[in-house]
């Protein structure tokens, strides 16, 4: 591994494997960053590096944090809330230690004959999109990743901006896009976004939506 960091990942990727493959249960899946950072000390890693590299892990989708809020009562008979944060590795996580499996997804492009489907091409992790949009999608992805790790966004924010842009970038794949649709998903996340003080990326994109945001309720003819 040419990146010294990527020992680290992977350490941690192999020891949350294994941790998920002995959970006798969905919930004990999960493992805390304190226990986390102890398993690893033997391998010379220090807690900072196993934190860092951690974070790196989820923001890629390699591991997801799990939050499970709990109560309990004081000695003074208050009633507090605490969060529980566990950490396991995600369904991308294990499709690449395990290289390959029966129940992993594969792509939409290698099921599609592109050459036979008018005006469609294939950006980043093999999406299909209509070549009008391509622009638009790139922008939108840029976007997503922006939010995902905007200190300004909450958690439950970014996981509505993020499923409302999945659902717009999908509209982008119909040769004729829902016009009533697309108004819908970009309010509210030029909103979020705008918010959060990504103006430049609210401007870029809206510029390249318009001619959808201004079609009439229904559908785009291209």
């Amino acid at each position: 591994m040419s990146n010294p960091s990527d020992v680290v990942r992977d350490a941690i990727l192999r020891h949350l494997y294994q941790v998920h493959k002995r959970a006798r249960s969905p919930r004990s899946a999960g493992i805390g960053i304190r226990d986390l950072a102890r398993a690893l000390k033997p391998q010379g890693f220090k807690q900072q590096e196993v934190a860092s590299n951690l974070d790196y892990l989820i923001q890629k989708g390699w591991v997801r944090e799990v939050i499970e809020n709990r109560t309990f009562t004081t000695q003074a008979g208050t009633t507090q809330q605490a969060e529980k944060r566990s950490y396991k590795i995600s369904d991308a996580g294990i499709d690449r230690l395990e290289a390959a499996s029966t129940y992993q997804r594969s792509p939409t492009a290698p099921h599609l004959n592109i050459t036979n489907i008018q005006g469609v091409t294939v950006v980043g992790d093999g999406n299909v999109v209509n070549t009008t949009f391509t622009e638009l999608f790139r922008v939108l992805e840029d976007m997503k990743k922006a939010v995902l790790v905007s200190p300004a966004i909450e958690d439950q924010e970014k996981l509505d901006v993020v499923a409302d842009i999945d659902s717009l970038q999908s509209q982008l794949q119909k040769p004729f896009p829902s016009g009533s649709v697309v108004r819908t998903l970009w309010a509210g996340i030029e909103k979020a976004v705008t918010a959060a003080g990504f103006v430049e990326l609210v401007a870029k994109a809206a510029t390249v939506i318009a001619p959808l945001l201004r079609t009439s309720v229904g559908t785009l003819r291209c």
